[in-house]
């Protein structure tokens, strides 16, 4: 019994070891243009893959390349219908398609796409994705997402709060939209603090509310390990003289309800790593590595928090349940201003995390 357990665990680890993989890609493209997309397959089988279309952008469209781009690289690089339907095998070579996106006045996210924010949206323009195949096992599904820039998910404030809320403020009132402008800040919402629960020890607010990001923001959103969130905060009311114990108030948390199997994994990153905020209109780049500065809580107050493995933060980011982003620094009520909130994509998800 021991042996066959042994050799099934050999089994299972030289599987692992040797399934293929479709490697997730961010792809850049204007309006109006052609690009022509390398599908990144990889296996230590050694054997040749094959790849293979499993669904189709909802906007833009995929081209076969033509005979004459794919044998010797001359225009026209495309066929000349999209393909219409899945799945469909990769007939160019070197593992290329070619996704064309109109030139169109349609939101950039499709995501997210109702008519009464009909500008409120991400720099995300589309996504489809591949499976590649080595003649014996085939890889789970890799994402290849369209965008216009290294934002790939955004929130501006064009036109209304865009989906955000306030969470731990009393009864955890919206926050304010405001379209004006005053220096950095252009079209973007407020909060005021509701409630102060006040430590009698350390004179700190108990009670901090946050920003909390709406769900274009959560789910899979694999491209963004490496990358960065990006965003500017900025006060009109409130005593920053007298502010909260920082370590007791982390500028930014990720949520992940479903990791570490469905037990749940919060990520904090502490205001110490990032400028201090004063109230005056402050840019902030929080960086998505694990090396970063990133903690887990250890969910017990008798251990440390520990520094996240890089496929811990890779799992916090393909299952994101909350993205939540300080807005009480003061022991006393202050208003706090959220504008341009950016996830940046980076150089692609580790092989080691697949």
């Amino acid at each position: 019994m021991l042996v066959a357990q042994l050799l099934g665990v050999l089994a299972v680890g030289c599987f692992a070891q040797t399934t293929p993989v479709a490697r997730h890609l961010v792809v850049l493209v204007d309006p109006g243009q052609d690009v022509v997309v390398t599908l990144k397959g990889y296996s230590l089988s050694g054997l040749p893959l094959t790849y293979t279309i499993t669904s189709l952008p909802t906007q833009g469209s995929l081209y076969q390349l033509s005979q004459v781009f794919s044998d010797y690289g001359y225009d026209p690089k495309k066929q000349a219908s999209p393909l219409a339907a899945i799945p469909s095998p990769v007939t160019g070579s070197k593992a290329r398609v070619v996704f064309s996106r109109p030139f169109t006045a349609s939101p950039l996210d499709s995501k997210v796409l109702t008519t009464t924010t009909f500008y409120q949206y991400s720099l995300q323009f589309a996504e489809f994705t591949y499976t590649v195949n080595d003649g014996a096992t085939t890889s789970q599904a890799g994402i290849v997402t369209v965008s216009q820039g290294a934002a790939v998910m955004s929130s501006q404030f064009y036109f209304d709060t865009d989906g955000w809320s306030i969470v731990h403020n009393h009864q955890n009132s919206p926050p304010v939209f405001d379209p004006t402008s005053r220096g950095a800040l252009s079209y973007y919402i407020y909060g005021t603090d509701a409630m102060i629960h006040t430590d009698p020890i350390t004179a700190s607010d108990r009670e901090l509310w946050y920003f909390s990001a709406p769900p274009k923001f959560l789910g899979n959103q694999w491209y963004a390990y490496g990358g960065s969130l990006d965003f500017i905060l900025a006060a009109s009311e409130g005593d920053f003289t007298a502010v909260n114990a920082p370590a007791s108030a982390p500028l930014v948390i990720l949520d992940c309800a479903t990791c570490n199997l469905n037990a749940g994994v919060r990520l904090a990153w502490a205001q110490a790593n990032s400028p201090t905020f004063t109230g005056v209109t402050t840019a902030y780049s929080v960086p998505l590595l694990e090396t970063s500065g990133w903690l887990m809580d250890p969910k017990n107050t008798l251990l440390p928090w520990t520094v996240p493995t890089q496929c811990q933060l890779v799992e916090v980011l393909t299952k994101l349940s909350g993205i939540s982003i300080l807005g009480d620094f003061t022991q006393r009520y202050e208003t706090v201003a959220l504008d341009s909130v950016l996830l940046l994509h980076g150089p692609g998800q580790p092989m080691a995390c697949y």
